[in-house]
C-alpha cells in the first residue's frame, strides 16, 4: 500500500443496495464539481456517519485512524474519483478522494539533533 496524505468524505449506509443507488447517481452527474456538490448532498441525507453533517468530509486521513477497508481503498484511488461501495464493520462505504497533501521529510527524525549526550543527562 502506498502511504499518502489525501482528503476523504465519505458515505456509510447499512445495505450495498442503497451505496449501489448513490454510486448510480453520481455516476451520472456531467462533471467532477457537480459529483462532489451532489456527494456532500447525498452524504447530508443518507449517510449513518456523523460526518454527514460536514458533506461526509473525514479531513486528511491518518494512518490507521478510520476503518481499514475504507483507508486502503482510499489510499489507492486517485483525486476526484468515485471509490467503493467498501465493507466495514460501519456498514458501506462510498467515498472520494477530494486532495493530497504532498509528503515531505520535515527532518525530525532525531538526525538534526547534536552529537553526544544532551543536557540533563548523566
Amino acid at each position: 500500500m502506498t502511504l499518502r496524505s489525501i482528503r476523504v468524505s465519505h458515505i456509510v449506509t447499512s445495505t450495498r443496495e442503497i451505496a449501489d443507488m448513490l454510486i448510480e447517481s453520481l455516476q451520472s452527474c456531467e462533471s467532477q464539481e457537480l459529483m462532489l456538490k451532489m456527494f456532500a448532498r447525498l452524504a447530508k441525507k443518507y449517510s449513518a456517519c456523523g460526518t454527514r453533517d460536514k458533506g461526509g468530509d473525514l479531513g486528511f486521513l491518518e494512518f490507521n485512524t478510520s476503518a481499514p477497508e475504507l483507508e486502503k481503498a482510499a489510499m489507492a484511488t486517485p483525486i476526484g474519483e468515485l471509490g467503493g461501495p467498501v465493507k466495514s464493520r460501519f456498514g458501506y462505504h462510498i467515498f472520494v478522494v477530494t486532495d493530497e497533501a504532498k509528503l515531505v521529510d520535515t527532518g525530525k527524525d532525531g538526525t538534526d539533533l547534536p552529537l553526544g549526550a544532551g543536557p540533563g543527562t548523566l
